[in-house]
């Protein structure tokens, strides 16, 4: 019986040693050995692209640790684009023959932003959301800008003094992210190409007019598309404080055609005897559109 019970214990130990970890942090079982590296792309650090180190093995299953989906290529590349942080990845690594191998490690994603902004006035849904541009200094009339452009609509929070009454504007949007193409303003010499214009009463839901740029050597010339409002949600000028009043308004991604991986942005503020106001940015002689990254919505599936 004793004999019986060492062969026995023989087997355990036999099968424990054919499947574990050893002191590389490489996971095996029998003649495959799970592995793997990866790196994160300089310009978009959303982006890990994973590489399978694996010996004896002739199949690969990889769980990204989003829930997302499962991806059987070798050597896949990823983009990050639910959720970030700490994040758990596993790559299992399996033989003709059935046997498997699964090793985890933990990647470091960026933190990805989850807002729902609701145009009512009630400005707490900003919260998390950085601030894109800001002016500086109490003096100027209207002085820092969020965006918001996750989901199907581009949203805005702007803020100023009291003095910031929108009662009649000029904005200027470049939707493609190319500066050289579209209206190539003065006002701002160092980065404009506005592909749209919107002017009017718009933000404090009244009248405007919607205008898409004609000249291809980036002049004064638009085509008319259709009033303001077809578009545009806007909660109006309201006042936060003595020193503070805010507005947010939104405008549907298909309204600005193809957009590219940002968009510019630049307001002339007007009263309503269309004298001028200020200008956000303000105008020098190497102003620029406001510009903000679009975040990327759409995962890399198993590249």
């Amino acid at each position: 019986m004793k004999r019986l019970n060492f062969f026995y214990f023989l087997i355990i130990v036999s099968l424990l040693a054919g499947c574990g970890t050893d002191d590389n942090g490489t996971a095996s079982d029998g003649g495959i050995i799970a592995d793997f590296s990866y790196t994160v792309d300089e310009n978009d650090a959303s982006l890990f692209r994973f590489t399978n180190l694996s010996q004896g093995a002739t199949s690969y299953r990889w769980d990204f640790g989003d829930l997302y989906f499962y991806c059987e290529k070798e050597n896949p590349s990823y983009r990050y684009t639910k959720v970030g942080g700490q994040i758990d990845v596993t790559l299992t690594a399996m033989n003709d023959s059935g046997q498997e191998a699964s090793i985890t490690k933990t990647i470091t994603a960026p933190e990805v932003l989850h807002v729902n902004i609701a145009i009512d006035g009630d400005f707490d849904d900003w919260a998390d959301v950085p601030v894109v541009y800001d002016e500086g200094g109490s003096g100027a009339t209207m002085q820092k800008i969020k965006i918001w452009g996750g989901g199907d609509f581009v949203n805005f929070y702007l803020e100023g003094n009291t003095s910031m009454k929108l009662e009649v504007v000029d904005m200027y949007i470049n939707a493609d992210g190319n500066s050289s193409t579209g209206l190539l303003s003065w006002q701002w010499p160092n980065g404009s190409g506005a592909d749209f214009l919107v002017e009017g009463a718009f933000l404090n839901n009244d009248w405007g007019d919607f205008y898409a740029h004609n000249d291809p050597n980036g002049g004064w010339s638009w085509n008319w598309l259709t009033s303001a409002d077809s578009y545009f949600t806007t909660s109006g000028v309201v006042n936060i404080d003595a020193q503070t009043n805010a507005i947010e308004f939104k405008i549907p991604k298909s309204a600005l055609g193809s957009l590219g991986t940002s968009i510019g942005l630049a307001i002339s503020e007007l009263n309503s005897g269309w004298a001028s106001v200020a200008d956000f940015p303000k105008v020098t002689a190497t102003s620029a559109f406001i510009s903000y990254e679009l975040p990327i919505e759409s995962a890399s599936l198993c590249e």
